[in-house]
């Protein structure tokens, strides 16, 4: 598989906004040295792409804030007076944060039957979805599963009238509805979709 990510100058840009303000600010509201911890650029994008998927970066600077105020726990619950280094890696950033709140979006290499991609607007620019579509023998039932919005429940009832009304140009059984049922199923099922 394939792993899609940020365009190269969008990452890097909030790599080096990090860097170069969020990292040093909050480290210093923390009580931290900034000589003894540090933050990679592989540990800066892993927050991006993994905890925040924003247009912006005021949640990359929670999640950096969350980091320092558990680095900050660390030393202060370890009771040495001085600080170890501590480099901050993406294995950290997960040990920290715990499991990722958005995962890559990951593109088969090969096509599969019954998976396509879509594209969804949301608060933060925009997600790439894959939707599943699968026939069976029934009695012409439309199984709709994921979180769907009223929108996205007509436009599927639509696209299944669009394939029923061009079945001839498609070379699909005219009866195939009253023969099978369709699950139309959009995963990401946490995240409501709609439009």
């Amino acid at each position: 598989m394939e792993v899609i990510q940020l365009s190269g100058d969008t990452m890097n840009e909030k790599v080096a906004i990090a860097r170069q303000f969020l990292v040093p600010k909050q480290l210093k509201a923390h009580g931290l040295d900034r000589g003894r911890v540090e933050f990679d650029d592989e540990s800066l994008r892993t927050l991006i792409e993994s905890y925040t998927r924003e247009a912006g970066v005021r949640n990359l600077e929670r999640e950096v804030a969350s980091v320092c105020r558990k680095i900050a726990r660390r030393i202060v619950t370890g009771g040495g007076s001085a600080a170890p280094e501590l480099a901050v890696d993406p294995e950290a950033v997960g040990r920290f944060l715990g499991q990722p709140r958005f995962r890559p979006w990951k593109r088969d290499v090969e096509p599969e039957v019954g998976v396509t991609t879509g594209l969804a607007w949301t608060a933060v620019g925009g997600e790439l979805l894959e939707t599943e579509v699968s026939l069976m023998k029934g009695s012409g039932k439309l199984i709709l599963t994921g979180k769907l919005g009223e929108v996205m429940q007509e436009s599927a009832r639509a696209a299944v009238s669009y394939l029923r009304s061009r079945a001839d140009l498609f070379g699909v059984d005219p009866d195939f509805a009253e023969k099978h049922d369709i699950h139309i199923h959009v995963p990401e099922g946490a995240i409501p979709k709609d439009g």
